[in-house]
């Protein structure tokens, strides 16, 4: 069998994003092989018109709806948060960590209702800080929304990177 693809199948069969090693354990592949068969198969799904891209999320790989394609897609997918709750999930990344009461300032009252729906969903980790709770994202979060990230910062430079998409300027 092609080493590539065998990755292939491996990325699609697969619950979340998983490592080189994760992929050795799984096919018995060297390192070599796998990061060779990953380079394939990146260039292979994403220099083409397909709506499934391979995506590279710090030290993972998955398989995912190219961004352009997610609206057409989620119609079918189990995660589904309120728009709202998802202003306050990047809110929460943006200026993470970041206090309840902070967050409070900029939502109001709902703030309470969408930490626990976040909570819920595992995107958001709430531990009590002095008076209030400080709020983080999860590595659940990073997955789901396809970032390539390893820290606070790269989130934030990422949420950066979309609102230039989006507005067509640097944010402030």
């Amino acid at each position: 069998m092609k080493s590539e693809r065998i990755i292939e199948a491996a990325l699609f069969s697969a619950a979340k994003p998983v490592t080189v090693t994760d992929l050795k354990t799984v096919t018995a592949l060297d390192s070599r092989t796998i990061r060779t068969a990953l380079k394939k198969l990146t260039d292979e799904y994403n220099d083409t018109d397909r709506a499934i891209e391979i995506a590279k999320m710090g030290p993972r790989y998955a398989m995912q709806v190219k961004r352009e394609y997610v609206d057409a897609a989620a119609r079918l997918s189990d995660l589904k948060v309120p728009k709202d709750v998802l202003k306050t999930a990047s809110l929460v990344a943006y200026y993470q960590p970041v206090l309840q009461s902070k967050m409070f300032d900029l939502v109001g009252n709902k703030i309470y209702d969408h930490v626990k729906v976040l909570e819920d969903l595992g995107l958001v980790k709430a531990k009590p800080k002095k008076n209030s709770i400080e709020l983080t994202t999860t590595k659940k979060f990073i997955e789901t929304f396809g970032i390539d990230a390893r820290s606070r910062q790269d989130v934030k430079v990422w949420l950066e990177g979309q609102l230039e998409k989006m507005s067509g300027k640097k944010p402030e």
